[in-house]
């Protein structure tokens, strides 16, 4: 977790570790909407990302076993109608994340709409997408052989004056790159993200579908793959 504030020309940066706000052992989808809302209402925040699926497919989409902003930026995770999800193994992730997302829709984090600006929204991010939208090489697995991580983090300092308070582990670097996106969506609006996907609805009582937003390094374009307008 990582909570970033805007002071151009640079961007503070908080690494956040669950246990030091007294969270241990098996996550729960109250105390982590709770902690996402206390991090933004400490910071004064407007977004809350978070790395994992907001919602299910539609139904009707032409797009078999996944949503659209997944087939657009090619996630490994794949959430199709409610409780589909491929890899199976996945299963318990995509619903917790679903669930999370819900719980910040019902304490006034409402899922990201493509419309910007709003008083705040909840995001879904994708920190692979988010490294090609920032033009660098896609950050390993944690499960690949030692790499110099100290690449990933000076891009990110040159290119945008990110300023670390420690050394990042790998799911704070890529907390990073994606809160990004983020302060991008605040400073210059949707134009300056890169987003794919379809405005998030219900559909039998269940969220469908929604955009996945990432930082681009150049304008917005219609994306080649649905023309969804990432």
């Amino acid at each position: 977790m990582a909570v970033l504030r805007d002071a151009p020309p640079v961007i503070d940066v908080d690494l956040i570790r669950p246990a030091e706000r007294a969270l241990h052992g098996e996550p729960t989808v109250p105390a982590v909407a709770g902690l996402c809302r206390d991090l933004a209402a400490d910071a004064g925040a407007r977004l809350i990302l978070i790395d994992g699926p907001q919602a299910w497919r539609a139904s009707a989409s032409p797009i078999m076993g996944k949503r659209l902003c997944e087939h657009c930026t090619h996630t490994p995770g794949k959430t199709g109608v409610p409780g589909v999800v491929k890899p199976p193994s996945w299963t318990r992730m995509a619903k917790f994340s679903v669930s999370v997302f819900d719980a910040l829709h019902e304490a006034g984090w409402p899922r990201f709409s493509g419309v910007w600006p709003v008083e705040r929204a909840a995001v879904e991010s994708f920190p692979t997408q988010g490294w090609r939208g920032v033009g660098f090489r896609c950050l390993p697995a944690k499960t690949s052989r030692a790499f110099p991580m100290a690449d990933w983090t000076g891009h990110l300092t040159t290119a945008f004056g990110v300023r670390w308070p420690r050394r990042p582990h790998h799911d704070e670097l890529q907390a990073v790159v994606a809160g990004v996106g983020g302060l991008l969506l605040l400073r210059h609006g949707v134009a300056a993200c890169d987003v794919h996907g379809r405005e998030p609805f219900v559909e039998d009582d269940v969220w469908r579908e929604g955009f996945i937003l990432g930082p681009a390094a150049g304008a917005r374009a219609v994306c080649a793959r649905c023309g969804c307008g990432g």
